[in-house]
């Protein structure tokens, strides 16, 4: 009986394990997204019951639409969507046309509700949005050649906890890029303090950004000097990124902002001093770089001037803290004084904060105070602050 007992016990392992390892199998077995020799790509859904398929995503061309927004009627430009075809197998199939180098976003709308591709396990959060993703080099030095993970040294991401005595003492949460050789060599490292925008976290500029794979691909051939990548959760009330901050904190653009930079300025030593006491940090103006994005870009600007003599590099992507005050000007002339050795505005010529980028420039202009400008196509997205972070690493630490 005994043996009866055991030998059904053991029939139902091996079934549990059996279905276990099916679960865990290759997935729909169909391959989407499939990148094309000519760079086209094609896309595949297994869907025998659905009525209608489309493919949308920034690969496609933009159109605009109206939407309402405090009871006006604004245009909008989203991401165009295509009709996918079925065959007599129930798959449906929608191939593009040659694509650039780039990283692209894409989802199915299936009967008109968003879902994601089953068959691509690559997908990244913007906010609370997910959406599948991959990345096309059509040739050496595109963009999407330094968003690729390459056959290059590569570096270590960690995630790091720290505290901030200026925000009463809370646990905080960072992620740390350091470069390829760092734990094994005894060397010291220059500091790039890189900051998100509104809807972010410490998570943002590594999984949106490819900060990793750009820095990865940069420093291993030449085009950037080795050096240490610090991505802070930049909004004061919330210690991090969803799933390691309070149980269940879904994100928006309103919860995940700061609405002011001050406090993000009175505890940015806090974040400094944790880097250079847990890492081998070249110290010094001229071994520290300030960037960030949209709202990060607003606080880049601001931490420069209120820390005068910190940062010898400032990049200021899409954002700029505006010049309102006689203190203003007193902090920006006193931070010009200690000649920044690179400041640095990136906007896209579409992007709506473009106005105020143009009036510091004008500020700088009339006083005197050296500064680089770059602007792009576009707006305020991601695939320009990645462009704005490849051109501004290059320029550090020379």
């Amino acid at each position: 009986m005994k043996k009866l007992i055991f030998s059904a016990l053991a029939a139902v392992s091996a079934a549990w394990a059996l279905n276990a390892q099916q679960a865990l199998g290759p997935g729909t077995g169909l391959i989407s997204p499939e990148i094309n020799p000519d760079h086209s790509v094609t896309f595949r859904l297994y869907s025998p019951k659905a009525i209608t398929v489309s493919v949308t995503g920034d690969f496609l061309p933009a159109k605009a639409v109206e939407v309402e927004m405090a009871g006006q009627k604004l245009t909008a430009m989203v991401d165009g969507s295509a009709e996918m075809t079925q065959d007599q197998n129930g798959v449906w199939t929608y191939t593009s046309a040659p694509l650039e180098g780039e990283l692209y976003s894409y989802s199915f709308l299936v009967n008109g509700q968003k879902a994601m591709d089953p068959s691509n396990v690559y997908f990244k959060r913007d906010v609370a949005t997910w959406v599948n993703y991959f990345t096309i080099s059509a040739s050496k030095g595109d963009k999407g050649y330094w968003y690729e993970v390459r056959d290059t040294p590569h570096g270590t991401v960690s995630k790091q906890w720290y505290t901030s005595p200026k925000l009463g003492g809370a646990l905080r949460r960072m992620t740390v890029y350091t470069p390829a050789g760092y734990e094994n060599g005894k060397g010291k490292y220059p500091v790039l303090y890189l900051l998100h925008g509104s809807g972010g976290d410490e998570d943002a500029w590594q999984d949106l950004g490819r900060a990793v794979q750009i820095l990865d691909n940069l420093i291993a051939e030449g085009k950037a000097e080795p050096m240490i990548v610090v991505m802070p959760n930049g909004v004061y009330f919330n210690n991090a990124a969803p799933g390691y901050a309070v149980n269940m904190f879904q994100p928006t653009l309103t919860n995940s902002r700061s609405s002011s930079t001050k406090e993000i300025e009175d505890s940015f030593p806090d974040v400094i001093s944790f880097i250079e006491s847990h890492y081998r940090v070249a110290k010094g103006s001229g071994n520290r770089a300030v960037a960030g994005l949209s709202m990060g870009g607003r606080q880049a600007c601001a931490l420069s001037r209120r820390y005068p003599d910190t940062f010898g590099y400032v990049g200021m992507f899409s954002g700029v803290s505006p010049i309102e005050s006689a203190e203003d000007e007193n902090n920006i002339a006193s931070q010009f004084k200690s000649g920044p050795k690179l400041y640095w505005i990136g906007v896209g010529s579409a992007d709506g904060v473009k106005a105020n980028c143009d009036r510091l420039r004008s500020y700088c202009d009339a006083h005197g105070y050296k500064y680089e400008y770059y602007e792009s196509d576009g707006g305020h997205t991601w695939r320009n602050w990645r462009v704005y972070l490849t051109l501004f690493t290059q320029k550090l630490f020379k």
